[in-house]
């Protein structure tokens, strides 16, 4: 018998939020703390964590709370940027982590927060950019599900990293304007790959997750 093989768009997110459980895992079960790979801002040694920093958590209730966004919005992407998805990815890294480096407050700054705030940020934007049905339609289902974390960008709570949120929904939505051109041509190609579009009158049947206090500082 034929075993069918994941859609490509769900691998990439799979195997990342995997790693990012993995590194947790092993954290924990070596009982140490790896805050020390964050990101220390306007230090060369703090640079590592530009890399390192979305893979460590605080604790398990730290990494939950990413990992309830962080797969969704990262299929979301894929499903969106079929082609460019890893580039857009990548960019969207790199941009976050060297903002905080660049402006946040001295101490270490951890977890994957940043990165979601940039997805999420991203995705929105590239809705309202590009003017297709399809992206539009993943547009208003994350502001329907994540919409309360637009207060993360705040300094309200010392111990999250509002700094990194912040970076993040800059650097998505730099993003959405630098690959607006591709994300045009989204709909043709999800279209002419069998995979389903969002329906702008899908009912959401569970948006209780409105808001995110991810990041930790120590």
């Amino acid at each position: 018998m034929k075993t069918k093989s994941l859609p490509t768009f769900i691998v990439f997110p799979l195997l990342f939020s995997a790693a990012v459980a993995l590194v947790f895992a092993v954290s924990e079960a070596l009982n140490t703390s790896a805050a020390t790979l964050g990101i220390y801002p306007r230090t060369f040694d703090g640079l590592k964590g530009i890399l390192f920093s979305p893979f460590i958590h605080g604790d398990a209730k730290h990494l939950l709370s990413n990992l309830a966004a962080l797969p969704v919005l990262l299929c979301l992407l894929s499903m969106l940027n079929p082609k460019r998805y890893f580039k857009i990815f990548s960019l969207l890294y790199i941009l976050t982590g060297f903002a905080v480096w660049i402006a946040a407050r001295p101490s270490y700054h951890i977890g994957a927060s940043g990165i979601i705030y940039a997805l999420a940020s991203y995705i929105f934007f590239a809705g309202i950019v590009s003017n297709q049905k399809g992206s539009a339609a993943v547009s208003l289902l994350v502001v329907m599900i994540y919409g309360g974390m637009v207060w993360g960008v705040l300094p309200a709570d010392p111990h999250v990293s509002w700094e990194s949120h912040l970076a993040g929904g800059i650097a998505g939505f730099v993003c959405a304007f630098i690959f607006a051109n591709q994300t045009e041509k989204t709909e043709k190609h999800l279209r002419n790959n069998s995979v389903p579009l969002f329906d702008t009158q899908m009912h959401i049947t569970d948006s209780s997750f409105t808001s995110i206090k991810y990041e930790y500082k120590n």
